[in-house]
């Protein structure tokens, strides 16, 4: 991976454009009830993301310019792939609640107040703190990217399988950023490489966890990634992180995606919302 042109990625960042596209036909094709409830889930993280952003501007992590810089663009482009995934719920019949952002900033899991303290104590205490935001970013953005493309494979809506294309551009391109940043901060520091390490296996849940409400998270896991095509996906998402200097032990992504899919199998079944629902 090249060296990430940041002045290049400001001068092209933006919302996601959704103007051209057919929400009429999107309304016309639909959407199932398994799709549905993704969607929202993954609306509801990407319109929470200011809830992480304050955490990642913290330390020595907010003193940065070039992250600092990319980071204002982040948020806003993240913002707008919920927006339009709302938009797209709307048109196809699943609306959302006029308080769902008040709603799912309160059911945030207790995890997430607790690990924010603890990591603004450490991004405090040593600049090498960054190199872990970095590498944590790197990770959510390739998840986040695999997850879309598995669910827009799966689909049938001319629409979202466009919207999905648009919104995983961006995802690939916050990936590239967070990557390079990571690697340029673990390269040859071992101190650096061995704290990052040991946060990410501490405490690095697949993105969203602590976003999204009642069994969410599982249903999505199941879905998208119990299959042999998912499981790929896992491991090359593992495979990019194992690419960065201190990480070639990385497997987090698969190992904990498929224990969230065990625990979600042993749950009792809900009728209506098989596999079936997403062919």
């Amino acid at each position: 991976m090249g060296d990430f042109d940041i002045e290049r990625f400001l001068a092209l960042s933006g919302a996601v454009e959704l103007d051209d596209l057919d929400w009429q036909g999107a309304a016309e094709a639909g959407i199932t009830d398994a799709e549905a409830k993704i969607l929202r889930y993954m609306a509801d993280t990407e319109t929470h993301t200011i809830l992480y952003l304050r955490d990642l501007l913290a330390g020595h992590t907010c003193q940065d310019a070039e992250v600092t810089a990319f980071l204002s663009v982040w948020v806003y482009e993240e913002l707008w792939h919920g927006r339009a995934i709302d938009r797209l719920l709307a048109a196809t019949g699943h609306p959302p609640a006029q308080d769902t952002f008040a709603s799912v900033a309160r059911s945030v899991s207790w995890r997430e107040p607790l690990e924010a303290m603890g990591s603004h104590l450490i991004a405090s205490l040593t600049p090498k703190f960054v190199a872990v935001h970095m590498a944590w970013g790197a990770i959510n953005e390739l998840t986040a990217a695999a997850a879309y493309k598995l669910l827009q494979d799966r689909s049938h809506n001319p629409t979202l399988k466009a919207l999905l294309t648009r919104i995983r551009k961006q995802e690939r391109k916050h990936y590239a950023f967070y990557w390079q940043q990571a690697h340029t901060r673990l390269h040859n520091d071992k101190w650096a490489q061995r704290l990052c390490s040991a946060v990410l296996r501490a405490a690095w849940t697949p993105v969203g966890s602590g976003v999204g409400q009642g069994d969410s998270m599982g249903f999505i896991a199941q879905h998208l990634f119990s299959d042999a095509t998912g499981q790929a996906a896992l491991e090359d998402i593992d495979a990019g992180i194992r690419r960065l200097p201190g990480l070639e032990w990385f497997d987090l992504c698969t190992v904990r995606v498929n224990k969230i899919i065990a625990a979600g199998a042993q749950a009792p079944h809900r009728p209506g919302l098989t596999g079936a629902t997403l062919a």
